[in-house]
């Protein structure tokens, strides 16, 4: 089904404008924010699909969902498909379904792509899992796993993604500028080298003794990186350390600079 805003304007813009004008000028400011309130709930609602049956132009993404660095097959795992258009206002993304993996970490999607086109947006593949995360950020939401476009995709072809996420695992790290260094920048990246990601603090206080909660994988190691810029000169240091989460799923780490 085509939204009305892929069909050709029959009324010039302009007068489009002049009849708004007139029913704000009737209304009292209230009631016109009940007049268009519709309009922008309208543009935030999601086209919920089912997914699963596909009779002719079907797109077919499967695979399996495993746990890092065991290799277990994970069952129970929520993965959803969206489409999201390059041009949001008024088109907002649309669902195209949700699943769960199975007892072998199995997921399937069957859609008809003939409603689609490369040239408007591309297709996400999402998952969420608890106690699981793909990305420290926004650990607790869905996350994007793969994009595709119509011109990478078959029909009936099956497209496999092999999704693998990270038991979760938190890590108190203690940032203490024993030296008292005057820096510009204290940038500090952790994780999977595969999957490394980090924060700055900019500028550093001389004084700075703090501790930063941060979520890296369990029962595997992380890397442990900091490095500290002086303006425009080079490095002042670059180090890296080999972290591991304990049973627990928490560890402390001392990062004197």
């Amino acid at each position: 089904m085509r939204s009305f805003i892929d069909f050709p304007l029959i009324l010039p813009t302009d007068l489009f404008y002049i009849i708004m004008l007139n029913i704000f000028q009737k209304v009292h400011k209230g009631q016109w924010l009940l007049f268009i309130l519709p309009f922008f709930l309208f543009g935030c609602e999601k086209d919920e699909r089912d997914g699963t049956t596909c009779a002719q132009n079907c797109i077919v993404l499967s695979g399996v969902v495993v746990d890092t660095p065991a290799n277990k097959l994970l069952s129970d795992v929520e993965v959803g498909i969206s489409f999201q258009y390059y041009s949001s206002f008024l088109k907002p993304s649309i669902s195209l379904g949700k699943t769960k993996t199975d007892t072998k970490g199995k997921y399937s999607f069957r859609f008809d792509a003939s409603k689609y086109l490369s040239r408007e947006g591309f297709f996400i593949v999402s998952v969420k899992k608890n106690g699981y995360y793909l990305n420290a950020y926004d650990r607790d939401s869905y996350q994007s796993v793969a994009y595709y476009d119509l011109d990478e995709l078959k029909y009936d072809t099956p497209t496999d993604e092999r999704i693998m996420l990270f038991k979760r695992g938190e890590m108190e790290l203690h940032l203490k500028n024993v030296k008292k260094l005057d820096l510009t920048m204290l940038a500090v990246s952790y994780g999977p080298e595969k999957s490394n990601t980090g924060f700055s603090i900019a500028p550093v206080p001389r004084d700075l003794d703090t501790i930063v909660r941060i979520t890296i994988p369990a029962d595997m190691e992380s890397v442990l990186k900091w490095q500290g810029y002086n303006g425009s000169n080079p490095l002042q240091f670059d180090k890296a350390a080999t972290v591991n989460s304990e049973k627990g799923s928490f560890t402390r780490y001392q990062l004197d600079f």
